[in-house]
């Protein structure tokens, strides 16, 4: 059994990004020219809020860069799961899945979100309007895992009230 979903990423939500986080680049370099003219009152004020800033611009410049921002096909077969991103394709195998939650904010909201953590990587993939397709992939992936005895005493005990119901 195969499962294969795609996350599609607006190329302008990228290039607001890297504008934005220039823009805070900038203005923290002008801050710099104004303390070094000496027209500052706060010098030293003035110092930590440009460094803040032009980290700040930076953070947001290199993260417009990240696998994440680009469109990424999400495949999830007995071998493991393979991402296939805008710099290659990375493949995990269910050994190397930590963890993986399903989100549910309500079940009147129409999107769900699950969270899989493999190795460093931890990937959001949102789901709009596919509650089934969601749940079978958790499911599935779920069901492959290992999961720590902690983990596996709290399913029985969820299990055991189920049934005590």
């Amino acid at each position: 059994m195969t499962f294969t979903y795609d996350v599609q990423k607006r190329k302008a939500n990228r290039i607001s990004y890297r504008i934005l986080g220039s823009i805070f680049m900038l203005i923290s370099a002008l801050q710099v020219v104004t303390l070094f003219k000496a027209l500052s009152r706060h010098p030293m004020l003035t110092m930590i809020f440009a460094v803040m800033l032009f980290s700040y611009g930076l953070y947001l410049f290199a993260m417009s860069f990240r696998r994440q921002a680009y469109n990424i096909t999400y495949k999830f077969s007995e071998d493991g799961m393979l991402v296939k991103h805008r710099y290659g394709e990375t493949m995990y195998s269910f050994d190397d899945i930590e963890f993986i939650t399903m989100v549910i904010p309500d079940d009147s909201l129409i999107y769900y979100i699950l969270n899989i953590k493999a190795g460093r990587d931890i990937y959001t993939i949102p789901f709009t309007n596919k509650k089934e397709f969601c749940e079978k992939i958790y499911d599935f992936v779920n069901e492959r895992i290992k999961h720590d005895e902690d983990d596996v005493i709290y399913l029985k005990n969820k299990n055991d009230e189920e049934k005590e119901l």
